[in-house]
């Protein structure tokens, strides 16, 4: 079975600062002082959250896996039939989105994916900013250019997730793309501050 992430590499400051300038950005800022801490505080939650109980079900489920590196990943994974019922209890009406989107998305696998809905959860610490959680790419047309899906915020979609490790995945990734704006001078430290998404 394939383990559920693999950071060991990615949650250290020199790769931080090494990814930053591998991006083609300067480094304006040093990383803040408390980030070895933080980053050591991260791989303590994360080894915690894997020996949470949870409990498995055979409901619908979206799961994908997000590459960091040439060897480093995290695994993502969420209830579908929990997905839709938040859809459906927060009125989420679908939007119109390009097919440069949808063609520029994550895929996910979703297991017994039989209707035509289009499912797009907004991923922001990734390069393509999307997860196509539910739909197939191959049946997307490139003659329309517009599609009507679902595109779900992570407020939403965070709350179906299967485990709390996958709550913890997305927050670690979400700040750590913000200490990389921060270090290249994008945002102030106050801004990241306010952004900064809870771990426990």
């Amino acid at each position: 079975m394939e383990k559920i992430y693999l950071l060991d590499e990615f949650l250290t400051v020199p790769y931080l600062e090494e990814l930053v300038k591998s991006n083609g950005l300067k480094m304006v800022n040093p990383p803040p002082q408390e980030l070895e801490e933080t980053l050591k505080y991260y791989k303590q939650c994360l080894r915690g959250s894997l020996d949470e109980p949870y409990i498995m079900t055979d409901h619908q489920k979206a799961k994908v896996r997000i590459p960091l590196n040439q060897d480093e990943y995290y695994c993502m994974e969420w209830n579908m039939t929990k997905l839709k019922y938040l859809i459906k209890r927060e009125q989420i009406k679908k939007v119109e989105v390009t097919e440069k989107i949808i063609a520029s998305s994550l895929p996910a696998q979703c297991e017994g994916n039989k209707d035509d809905n289009l499912t797009l959860l907004s991923f922001p610490p990734i390069t393509s900013k999307y997860i196509l959680a539910e739909g197939n790419k191959e049946n997307i047309s490139t003659e329309k250019k517009i599609w009507d899906a679902y595109l779900i915020q992570p407020q939403i979609h965070l709350q179906a997730v299967t485990r709390s490790i996958y709550r913890n995945l997305f927050a670690i990734h979400f700040n750590y793309s913000l200490i990389c704006s921060y270090v290249a001078g994008q945002l102030t430290l106050k801004e990241v501050e306010a952004r900064i998404l809870p771990v426990i």
